[in-house]
């Protein structure tokens, strides 16, 4: 008989994992893409758990496990690709397993209801078993894909990036190799169905958990990043910036112009402020500068304060160019927020009302208003 306490585990830990990334106030991308995926994990396991109870309606909380190895590609896309990690034929692909998914499980459904509830032709069946193939096809390419997304130019990785790689990866093999190698290995038919709950389990968990490590890594390395910023930044006002302020003219005239023409280049040629993790050390790099040349020529020809409200400053005049777009009518606010580059909703509302003096969705309002009160004026004359 077997022991299902493995998926109360597998249920409890997902549960908590989901409410600890869904109450985070600063959410990003990633964090909603966990929560999706640890809910359709409890649902995997509430779906085992209630199987003998319930019968064919264990189907019914099937269908809500259709986010698990898709959004998962998903995941680890946005953990690896810092610029515009998901667009629609991403969803698209996604979605696409996931009606699949709920396709198999609709059919069981019917099927456990009534022994014949479709029409008795074999096209039905050779149908059905044919999504069963096209399912298992197209879920093992999505396995391959996360994985690939992991190691995905490694050798010009940082090495946090690159610890990050392995543990994801590692994480992923393990994962394969326990739930589809190595029992068959020691275990007999009848073995494998007795330890399947330990299987499926163990190994769900070892990806959940690799997840949730490399997204705290990355949020540790990001934390390190802006305190590093900072203490260089009161550094620098501490010994330059009282005199710089006092002689502004004299420091813009030092502000080389190539450097002006390298910063145009990368902001309005390469876009470069459409990255979501830009750093004012990626722009030193670029133009094999010192990072204060940088600022300085930022404040002083320029005339912004400091990086962040630069890049800010192109991101939201990008953003309303989309919001005032006729492609982009249909865009989410957070499909323009992700397109503009910035991390989060939150983060690209609050910029964007610092900046333009509204929320991106009034300013979206009032574009198509005047747009429609002009028409209605060139029709009038």
């Amino acid at each position: 008989m077997q022991n299902y306490s493995p998926y109360y585990l597998l249920l409890f830990v997902c549960m908590g994992l989901m409410f600890l990334n869904a109450l985070k106030k600063d959410k990003q991308l990633v964090h909603y893409l966990f929560v999706i995926f640890c809910g359709s994990l409890c649902m995997v396991a509430a779906q085992k758990l209630s199987a003998q109870s319930i019968g064919a309606y264990q189907y019914l909380i099937g269908l809500f496990t259709c986010a698990t190895c898709n959004v998962s590609w998903l995941i680890a896309r946005t953990l690896f690709r810092e610029h515009s990690p998901i667009s629609r034929r991403h969803v698209a692909f996604a979605a696409t397993i996931a009606g699949l998914i709920m396709f198999n499980q609709t059919w069981h459904y019917l099927v456990s209801l009534d022994p014949q509830p479709l029409p008795t032709s074999d096209i039905m069946w050779r149908l059905k078993q044919g999504v069963n193939e096209v399912t298992i096809l197209l879920s093992s390419s999505i396995l391959a894909l996360s994985f690939w997304e992991a190691f995905r130019g490694y050798s010009k990785k940082t090495q946090s990036q690159k610890m990050q790689s392995v543990i994801f990866g590692s994480a992923w093999v393990l994962a394969v190799f326990n739930a589809s190698i190595f029992p068959k290995f020691i275990f007999s038919a009848a073995e494998i169905e007795l330890y399947n709950p330990i299987i499926i389990t163990s190994s769900a968990l070892l990806i959940v958990f690799a997840m949730q490590g490399v997204m705290l890594l990355q949020a540790i390395t990001t934390n390190k990043q802006k305190l590093h910023h900072n203490s260089k930044s009161k550094t620098a006002f501490d010994t330059d910036d009282v005199k710089e302020c006092c002689d502004s003219v004299h420091h813009q005239e030092q502000v080389p112009p190539e450097l002006i023409g390298g910063i145009a280049e990368l902001m309005n040629e390469q876009q470069l402020f459409l990255q979501t993790s830009l750093k004012i050390s990626d722009f030193a790099q670029a133009l094999k500068v010192p990072e204060y040349k940088i600022s300085r020529a930022i404040r002083y020809h320029y005339k912004v304060a400091n990086f962040n409200l630069f890049i800010n400053q192109y991101r939201v005049n990008y953003a309303k160019t989309l919001l005032a777009s006729e492609q982009a009518k249909e865009w989410s606010i957070l499909s323009i927020a992700l397109e503009s580059g910035f991390s989060s909703l939150a983060t690209f509302n609050r910029v964007f009302k610092d900046i333009v003096g509204g929320i991106p969705n009034e300013y979206r309002k009032r574009k198509r208003k005047r747009k429609g009160n002009y028409n209605e004026n060139i029709r009038a004359c």
